[in-house]
Protein backbone atom coordinates (compact mmCIF):
# COMPACT_ATOMS: atom_id res chain seq x y z
CA UNK A 1 0.00 0.00 0.00
CA UNK A 2 2.78 2.44 0.94
CA UNK A 3 4.59 1.78 -2.33
CA UNK A 4 1.46 2.56 -4.34
CA UNK A 5 0.81 5.76 -2.41
CA UNK A 6 4.43 6.85 -2.87
CA UNK A 7 4.26 6.01 -6.59
CA UNK A 8 1.08 8.05 -7.13
CA UNK A 9 2.62 11.05 -5.36
CA UNK A 10 5.88 10.69 -7.31
CA UNK A 11 4.08 10.31 -10.64
CA UNK A 12 2.01 13.38 -9.84
CA UNK A 13 5.21 15.36 -9.17
CA UNK A 14 7.16 14.02 -12.16
CA UNK A 15 5.38 12.57 -15.20
CA UNK A 16 8.70 11.21 -16.54
CA UNK A 17 8.96 8.35 -14.04
CA UNK A 18 8.06 4.83 -15.31
CA UNK A 19 4.43 4.02 -16.03
CA UNK A 20 4.03 1.24 -13.46
CA UNK A 21 4.84 1.12 -9.75
CA UNK A 22 6.82 -2.10 -10.29
CA UNK A 23 9.15 -0.49 -12.85
CA UNK A 24 9.58 2.55 -10.63
CA UNK A 25 10.33 0.44 -7.54
CA UNK A 26 12.94 -1.61 -9.44
CA UNK A 27 15.06 1.54 -9.53
CA UNK A 28 15.43 1.55 -5.71
CA UNK A 29 17.40 -0.54 -3.27
CA UNK A 30 15.50 -2.41 -0.54
CA UNK A 31 14.82 -0.34 2.57
CA UNK A 32 12.61 -0.32 5.63
CA UNK A 33 9.35 1.59 5.26
CA UNK A 34 10.07 3.22 8.61
CA UNK A 35 13.04 5.04 7.08
CA UNK A 36 10.75 6.97 4.73
CA UNK A 37 7.57 7.07 6.82
CA UNK A 38 8.17 10.65 8.06
CA UNK A 39 8.47 11.91 4.48
CA UNK A 40 5.40 9.92 3.41
CA UNK A 41 3.37 11.33 6.29
CA UNK A 42 4.45 14.85 5.31
CA UNK A 43 3.56 14.26 1.64
CA UNK A 44 0.25 12.69 2.64
CA UNK A 45 -0.55 15.73 4.76
CA UNK A 46 0.14 18.04 1.82
CA UNK A 47 -2.00 15.83 -0.38
CA UNK A 48 -5.07 15.96 1.86
CA UNK A 49 -5.06 19.64 2.76
CA UNK A 50 -8.45 21.28 2.66
CA UNK A 51 -9.87 24.79 2.52
CA UNK A 52 -12.55 23.93 5.09
CA UNK A 53 -12.01 25.41 8.53
CA UNK A 54 -11.04 23.01 11.29
CA UNK A 55 -13.69 21.67 13.63
CA UNK A 56 -11.36 21.22 16.60
CA UNK A 57 -12.78 22.49 19.84
CA UNK A 58 -9.35 23.32 21.23
CA UNK A 59 -6.18 24.11 19.30
CA UNK A 60 -3.06 21.99 19.56
CA UNK A 61 0.50 23.11 19.15
CA UNK A 62 1.80 19.55 18.91
CA UNK A 63 2.60 18.60 15.31
CA UNK A 64 1.93 15.07 14.10
CA UNK A 65 5.23 13.21 13.96
CA UNK A 66 6.02 9.58 13.25
CA UNK A 67 6.68 8.81 16.94
CA UNK A 68 3.43 10.54 17.95
CA UNK A 69 1.48 8.63 15.30
CA UNK A 70 2.97 5.32 16.44
CA UNK A 71 2.24 6.24 20.08
CA UNK A 72 -1.41 6.91 19.21
CA UNK A 73 -1.59 3.49 17.52
CA UNK A 74 -0.13 1.78 20.59
CA UNK A 75 -2.53 3.67 22.89
CA UNK A 76 -5.45 2.45 20.80
CA UNK A 77 -4.11 -1.12 20.62
CA UNK A 78 -3.62 -1.00 16.84
CA UNK A 79 -1.15 -3.62 15.61
CA UNK A 80 1.39 -3.15 12.81
CA UNK A 81 -0.79 -5.30 10.54
CA UNK A 82 -3.86 -3.21 11.35
CA UNK A 83 -2.00 -0.01 10.45
CA UNK A 84 -1.89 -1.14 6.83
CA UNK A 85 -5.69 -0.96 6.77
CA UNK A 86 -6.09 2.45 8.42
CA UNK A 87 -5.35 5.99 7.33
CA UNK A 88 -3.58 8.52 9.54
CA UNK A 89 -6.76 10.56 9.71
CA UNK A 90 -8.80 7.55 10.82
CA UNK A 91 -6.30 6.78 13.59
CA UNK A 92 -6.47 10.41 14.73
CA UNK A 93 -10.28 10.32 14.69
CA UNK A 94 -10.27 7.07 16.67
CA UNK A 95 -7.92 8.64 19.23
CA UNK A 96 -10.13 11.73 19.55
CA UNK A 97 -13.22 9.58 20.04
CA UNK A 98 -11.40 7.38 22.54
CA UNK A 99 -10.42 10.39 24.63
CA UNK A 100 -14.05 11.55 24.78
CA UNK A 101 -15.33 8.18 26.03
CA UNK A 102 -14.77 9.21 29.65
CA UNK A 103 -16.64 12.51 29.30
CA UNK A 104 -19.30 12.71 32.03
CA UNK A 105 -21.01 15.85 30.79
CA UNK A 106 -23.55 14.14 28.55
CA UNK A 107 -27.03 14.87 29.87
CA UNK A 108 -28.58 11.78 28.38
CA UNK A 109 -27.25 8.50 27.06
CA UNK A 110 -29.16 6.90 24.20
CA UNK A 111 -30.90 3.61 24.90
CA UNK A 112 -31.71 0.82 22.45
CA UNK A 113 -35.25 2.18 22.27
CA UNK A 114 -33.87 5.59 21.24
CA UNK A 115 -31.84 3.95 18.46
CA UNK A 116 -34.88 1.98 17.29
CA UNK A 117 -36.95 5.19 17.11
CA UNK A 118 -34.19 6.92 15.17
Amino acid sequence: MFENIAYVMAKHADANIPDTPEEWLDGFNTFSIYQVLPQLIELWGLNVQTDVSAKKVRPTDRPMTTPLFLLRCVQLGISILDRDLLTIGLVNDMYAENSSDDYKGYKEVATQEDFDKF
